[in-house]
């Protein structure tokens, strides 16, 4: 598809969304919700006299217009991503609920891709949801190699979830399942080969359990840890968790409660920088962890370092290859 193509596509569900908006008098993720739900429906919800006359219209030529059961995926990942961007904007979204970009999930599935070794019919976790579009990225690598997973998403968030949901029925025919549930206190724990996550950075409102080892003895304890230890009781004994975590994560006084876990209950097998172009504010930087459970396999040495600029492509290059030269003499060392 072209990008002046994509561009209408966008205009057109936006248009619409900031209508139904002002029309309702809603935020802009709501209104994308009913506007795709309408698409999929290939019909207009109504209720209370709305939306108005006008702004029927202006979905109905959508609806007839939007040609997204013959678009790629791809294509129709990429306009369906552009308008949430553009209302979480508008609706001035906060941080931990905006989706993750694109740049951090491929290269979180390429490394999956080389790692997780996924066949068909084994299963995804996204243990932090959102609106699904780092659990779409990676479904979208997979089916670039052939393999076809089943998906579960999770998240404390019924906006989001609503909103993930819609995607999911014009992306995948809604075959990816989705819970609403507080991760860290859920009892309810499905297994799969993969769980991801791009985790909320902040507080857990509440004391956790007592058996949570990141948990703080004093005040209140950070929710991204304390996914992190919880991420380990949804993968399979031989499966592999990835997780996108602050880049400082590892160091300073907030990191004792979190290398005990890595040296009780897990291993640590990868911690990768996201380059820094991708982030203003450095403060923000992210990095891919990477654990299995504990004594699983052959205890490699751990793959630490940072990717490249991208604009730079023989650094990036090399970069890769390191990477790839690492999964293979860890694959082998596990075969011994």
């Amino acid at each position: 598809m072209t990008q002046e193509k994509i561009a209408t596509y966008f205009e057109a569900l936006t248009t619409s969304t900031q209508a139904l908006a002002q029309d309702a008098d809603i935020s802009m993720i709501d209104a994308l919700i009913e506007v795709l739900e309408d698409i999929h429906a290939g019909n207009i919800q109504h209720e209370l006299d709305m939306p108005t006359a006008e702004t029927t219209d202006k979905i109905q030529n959508l609806i007839t217009d939007f040609d997204w059961q013959h678009m790629t995926q791809a294509d129709l990942r990429k306009v369906l991503q552009l308008v949430i961007l553009k209302a979480n904007r508008d609706d001035k979204t906060p941080t931990n609920y905006q989706l993750t970009p694109d740049g951090i999930g491929y290269l979180l599935a390429d490394f999956l891709s080389q790692t997780a070794n996924l066949s068909d019919g084994d299963t995804i976790i996204d243990i932090t949801v959102g609106t699904g579009n780092l659990l779409n990225t990676i479904n979208d690598v997979l089916i670039m190699n052939n393999v076809k997973i089943k998906r579960i998403g999770i998240d404390n968030d019924d906006t989001q979830l609503a909103l993930a949901s819609a995607v999911d029925e014009l992306l995948n025919q809604g075959t990816t399942e989705f819970y609403q549930e507080d991760v860290i206190s859920t009892k309810d724990v499905p297994k799969s080969k993969a769980v991801i996550a791009d985790l909320p950075v902040g507080y857990y409102p509440i004391q956790p359990g007592d058996d949570y080892d990141t948990r703080a003895t004093e005040g209140r304890s950070f929710v991204h840890h304390l996914l992190i230890e919880k991420s380990l009781e949804f993968v399979t004994e031989d499966g592999w968790v990835y997780l996108i975590v602050p880049a400082n994560i590892l160091n300073g006084d907030n990191a004792k409660n979190l290398l005990k876990l890595v040296a009780n209950k897990a291993q640590l097998k990868a911690f990768l920088q996201l380059p820094n172009e991708f982030f203003k504010d450095q403060r923000a930087a992210k990095a891919i962890l990477v654990l299995q459970k504990k004594d699983v396999g052959t205890k490699t040495e751990v793959l630490m370092g940072q990717y490249p600029t991208l604009k730079d492509i023989a650094a990036l290059k090399k970069f890769l290859q390191e990477i790839a030269a690492w999964v293979k003499l860890d694959k082998e060392q596990d075969s011994i």
